[in-house]
C-alpha cells in the first residue's frame, strides 16, 4: 500500500460509510456496495464483514433516532417485535448456516425480485395489510420476525428489503413509519452479531470508527430526505435499490 493511500483511505471509508448508511436508511442493500469495495481496498472478507457492521449500527441508530424524535417510530410495534428479533439474533449468532456462494446469491436475487413485485402489485396476493397495526403480537408476526432476525444476524445482506415487506404486511403502516421500525429493529440483531464478530477479532477498529462517523451523517441525511420527500419517493427508492441489488447479484453470479 502506497504512502498516499495511507492518508486517502480514511476519507474514502468515511464517504463509503455515509453513502451506504443513506441507502440503508431509506431502503436496504447498502452492504452489497460496501463489502466488495472494502475487500477491494484491502480488508479480508471476514474483517470487512465485521467492520462494516459498526457503521451499519451507527447509521441505523442515527436514522431511527431522527425519525423517532419527529414522531415516526411506532413504539408499540417496536416493543412487540423486540423479543422475537432478539431471540432470533441469538440463534443466528450461535449457528453458522453453510450455503454455497452461488446458490446463496441466486436465492437472494430471486427473493428480492419477488419482494419488489409483490410490494408493487395492486392485488394483494398474500392478503391485504391491516388498516391498523395489531394491538398484540401475533403468532405469525413472532415467527416471521424471529426468522428475519436469524437471517439478518447470519447474512445481513438484503435483510432490509425483507423487513420492509414484512413490516408493511404486519402493520399496514406507510413507508416512512415502516422504515423507522425497520431501522430500530435492525440494530437489535446487528449489535448481537457485531459483538460476536468483535470477540472473534474480526473488526478493524480504525476503519470502523471512520465509517461509523460517515454512517451517522448518512443516516441523518437519509431520515431528513424521507421526511422531506414523502412516501412515494421512499417506495420508488426502495424499488430502484432492490432491483439494482438483484441485478448486481445476478451479474456477479454469471461472471464467476
Amino acid at each position: 500500500m502506497t504512502d498516499w493511500w495511507n492518508y486517502a483511505q480514511y476519507p474514502a471509508f468515511f464517504i463509503l460509510g455515509a453513502v451506504v448508511s443513506l441507502i440503508n436508511s431509506i431502503a436496504g442493500g447498502g452492504s452489497t456496495l460496501s463489502l466488495p469495495i472494502m475487500i477491494f481496498l484491502g480488508l479480508p472478507a471476514t474483517v470487512a464483514n465485521g467492520t462494516n457492521r459498526i457503521g451499519l449500527i451507527i447509521g441505523n441508530f442515527s436514522s431511527a433516532y431522527n425519525l423517532a424524535r419527529h414522531g415516526y417510530l411506532n413504539k408499540k410495534i417496536f416493543f412487540q417485535l423486540l423479543l422475537p428479533t432478539f431471540f432470533g439474533a441469538l440463534l443466528g449468532a450461535c449457528f453458522l448456516v453453510r450455503i454455497g456462494d452461488k446458490l446463496f446469491q441466486a436465492i437472494l436475487a430471486v427473493v428480492i425480485c419477488l419482494v419488489v413485485v409483490m410490494s408493487n402489485l395492486r392485488k394483494d396476493i398474500l392478503g391485504k395489510p391491516p388498516e391498523n397495526p395489531p394491538e398484540k403480537l401475533t403468532v405469525k408476526g413472532a415467527l416471521g420476525f424471529f426468522a428475519i432476525a436469524v437471517y439478518g444476524c447470519i447474512v445481513q445482506v438484503g435483510v432490509g428489503f425483507v423487513q420492509i415487506f414484512g413490516l408493511t404486511r404486519y402493520t399496514g403502516l406507510d413507508p416512512i413509519h415502516v422504515n423507522a421500525i425497520k431501522n430500530a429493529l435492525t440494530n437489535v440483531f446487528l449489535i448481537v452479531s457485531t459483538v460476536a464478530l468483535g470477540l472473534a477479532g474480526k473488526i478493524d477498529w480504525p476503519v470502523a470508527i471512520i465509517m461509523a462517523a460517515g454512517a451517522w451523517f448518512g443516516g441523518y441525511l437519509g431520515s431528513f430526505t424521507q421526511r422531506k420527500k414523502g412516501n412515494k419517493f421512499i417506495q420508488r427508492f426502495i424499488s430502484v435499490c432492490s432491483i439494482g441489488m438483484a441485478i448486481a447479484l445476478v451479474v456477479d453470479l454469471v461472471m464467476k
